[in-house]
């Protein structure tokens, strides 16, 4: 995990108007909700803000902030997304500010999906969970994971690892087509993409601390009425234990708990330390049992 993307460091997203999503932050998520002016921030921990919601005439797919550590490192960004004929332009100092952070890039891959790069992002003021949640898994594991559908992978595997220089954790089949899990730290994939015919943001991922603050979630989203699109269920890629609904945009978020931490040997471990996976609904389970059925005539 010697990449320059340090983590997946907080999402940009325009939408139209801002109270469904704050409504949906404080009444499921349990996020600390911040607005000043035409803009919200969503604190799940020390940092100012991990989603920057933003009023605009028309809503657009997010875009998603990477952090590196260094000039340095922002400086070898841009140089590899030159070679692979993409084109960095810098961020402007309002939007910095904005950000909270010293310097930055933005960009936008072969896939249509737009990108930030900054470095020197800076801590806000001491969180406290509000309601009866108790707390984020965030940290160095940035603010959780993204995945999308995709139609170019091979340019996907260029940009996380060939530019970014994140590890590849995951190859494998999912109901919807080859998927490909990458990670920069110890959490187990920060973006992942399968193959689609266009581009679609399937969901973002929220990491709770513990079961019981994903259970009362999933009880607030239902007394809230907002629709479960997955019930409660574990993967086995990630080991996590979540739920998935619909956002106020119409992409969708998983919270979730429990997911695994992967280390340098993590190829050598990721078969023995598989945990079985149940739930998410019918269609996923018939998954699986497709796919344990083809390994047991290989």
């Amino acid at each position: 995990m010697t990449g320059l993307v340090k983590e997946f460091a907080y999402i940009v997203i325009d939408v139209v108007d801002l109270d469904p999503w704050v409504r949906f932050a404080r009444t499921v998520v349990g996020a600390q909700v911040e607005q000043e002016g035409a803009n919200v921030r969503l604190r799940l921990d020390d940092r100012p803000f991990r989603y920057l919601l933003r009023r605009r005439k028309a809503a657009s797919l997010p875009a998603l902030g990477w952090r590196v550590a260094t000039a340095d490192a922002l400086t070898a960004v841009s140089e590899r997304l030159v070679q692979q004929g993409l084109e960095p332009a810098a961020i402007e100092a309002a939007e910095l500010q904005d950000r909270r952070a010293w310097a930055g890039l933005r960009f936008t891959c072969h896939n249509g999906i737009d990108h930030e790069v900054v470095y020197g992002l800076s801590d806000g003021e001491p969180f406290t969970p509000p309601n009866d949640v108790s707390g984020f898994v965030t940290g160095r594991g940035g603010l959780g994971h993204i995945v999308w559908g995709a139609p170019d992978l091979e340019a996907m595997d260029q940009l996380m690892m060939g530019t970014f220089g994140m590890d590849l954790r995951e190859d494998i089949s999912t109901p919807s087509g080859v998927g490909h899990f990458y990670g920069c730290n110890a959490r187990h994939h920060s973006l992942a993409a399968f193959t689609a015919p266009a581009l679609r943001l399937e969901h973002l991922m929220v990491e709770m601390q513990d079961l019981d603050d994903v259970g009362c979630a999933m009880d607030r989203a239902e007394d809230a009425e907002y629709p479960i699109s997955q019930p409660l269920g574990r993967h086995r890629t990630d080991h996590m234990v979540s739920f998935y609904l619909e956002t106020p945009s119409g992409f969708g978020m998983e919270i979730g708990c429990g997911g695994v931490q992967c280390g340098d040997d993590w190829p050598l471990v990721r078969d023995k330390s598989r945990r079985r996976p149940w739930g998410h609904g019918a269609v996923m389970r018939r998954h699986h049992q497709r796919l344990a059925a083809k390994l047991d005539h290989e």
